[in-house]
């Protein structure tokens, strides 16, 4: 019988980092590389631990109750604030049980569960390393394998996250998207809809990045042939019925347009923090179902933003679309060291770019009005739960919200309880 688990849907190392008790050191990591093999620190025993170094061992026991005795570093515990939206109130949450949930490869036997959650753990191990680079003001370094790697790390924690995985077990889909769903039902001979979901994600994970955007390639040549034989324009999602996959084609040109984006570091201004809500791995700023900006909070003062690559271009401002809240000085393109040499001007990527092609990137200072309106799309659409470090910057942005949801955003909601608890607690905190 197969072992329930609980699966984090914001990885658990992040989510650390909104404790009071966290600190910026090497027993954080969720995992643990030696030259054969990946192990998830987790998965060690207390002597295996203390061989990494990973463990202090306990000094010898004095009389008297736990005298003398150390918590394993290992096994600190972390609580963070969550807000629960349905009652109104915040309590401290252990981060083994926030913002995930139980036996989330449901259906599946014990060994393939473990091979999916093996191959995640290595793009985590790969994206945790860069991130805890941007906490520790290490130079921001990435080569092209693992740049691709990252960001592919953070699609597939967006494609797994509740909202789009709601979509599927709640079937909620437009008329067109439903129909291309069923065809794909037909085409891979899969039952029920909600399977459609985990055989998407199984792809995802097992299949190698340049596959995926390959993949996607095809599925595009597909579209062009249909627009060709029936003179259309455009390129909709009708068009796409004819691609015959092993992933759902709406899914795989959202994950090839993302891997597409390119990469800034936004790094809040001093007396201001970034939030988390269940969609705050992903959640996006754009104009008529168009991208802009993809936001993942990696702590309360950082973010890892995906920038539609037309901004790079120059070519953002020839699009019929609205502008950008966000000023294009948020903006810093990378630089990059190719292991060839600077590209001539008639290069191509196949017979120039390679693997170990470096990125080199900056903190980017968002100005708290920025960093406030990042947080207003994630109050907007949050379904469950909200997570805050600080009251104090937490109460400014619940502030600003009311101040520009009635021009900016479709819900609209009254936080008005949770801001006269956290003008409490500060009233608490000063009078103490």
């Amino acid at each position: 019988m197969l072992k329930s688990q609980f699966h984090h849907y914001i990885p658990r190392f992040i989510l650390k980092t909104f404790s009071d008790n966290f600190a910026l050191t090497a027993v954080d990591s969720e995992f643990f590389a030696t030259p054969k093999d990946l192990l998830k620190t987790s998965d060690l025993s207390k002597e295996q631990l203390v061989d990494l170094g990973r463990v202090k061992t306990k000094a010898k026991k004095k009389k008297g109750k736990n005298k003398g005795a150390t918590r394993p570093l290992g096994q600190q515990s972390h609580h963070i604030n969550v807000y629960h939206i349905e009652n109104r109130t915040t309590v401290q949450s252990d981060v083994a049980r926030a913002y995930g949930i139980d036996d989330m490869y449901r259906d599946i036997s014990e060994e393939d569960c473990m091979k999916f959650e093996k191959l995640l753990a290595q793009l985590e191990c790969v994206a945790s390393n860069f991130i805890r680079k941007i906490w520790n003001g290490s130079d921001l370094s990435m080569t092209r394998t693992e740049l691709q790697d990252m960001k592919k790390f953070l699609a597939i924690m967006m494609y797994r996250g509740p909202n789009r995985r709601g979509q599927y077990y709640n079937v909620m889909f437009d008329q067109v998207t439903f129909a291309t769903i069923r065809m794909h039902m037909v085409h891979n001979n899969i039952r029920r809809i909600q399977d459609v979901w985990f055989e998407n994600l199984k792809w995802l994970i097992k299949t190698p990045f340049q596959e995926i955007m390959d993949e996607a390639e095809r599925a595009k040549s597909v579209a062009t042939e249909v627009r060709a034989k029936n003179g259309a324009r455009g390129n909709s999602l009708k068009e796409m019925r004819q691609y015959q996959g092993p992933i759902h084609v709406a899914e795989l040109l959202d994950f090839y347009h993302q891997m597409t984006f390119y990469v800034c570091i936004w790094e809040a201004e001093e007396g201001s923090e970034f939030i988390l809500s269940e969609s705050c791995f992903g959640s996006f700023e754009g104009d008529g179902g168009v991208c802009f900006h993809n936001f993942f909070v990696v702590s309360p003062r950082y973010a890892i933003v995906l920038v539609r690559r037309d901004y790079m271009y120059g070519t953002m401002d020839t699009l019929p679309l609205r502008k950008s809240w966000f000023s294009e000085s948020l903006h810093a393109n990378p630089e990059t060291v190719y292991v060839k040499g600077p590209p001539l001007r008639n290069f191509t990527v196949e017979s120039h770019y390679t693997p170990n092609d470096i990125f080199k990137y900056t903190r980017i200072k968002v100005p708290k009005q920025d960093v406030f309106l990042v947080n207003s799309i994630f109050l907007d659409a949050r379904r469950k739960f909200l997570t805050y470090k600080s009251s104090a910057s937490m109460l400014k942005c619940l502030r600003f919200y009311d101040k520009v949801k009635h021009d900016k955003f479709l819900y609209k909601y009254d936080y008005s309880i949770l801001k006269r608890q956290l003008f409490n607690d500060l009233n608490r905190t000063h009078s103490s």
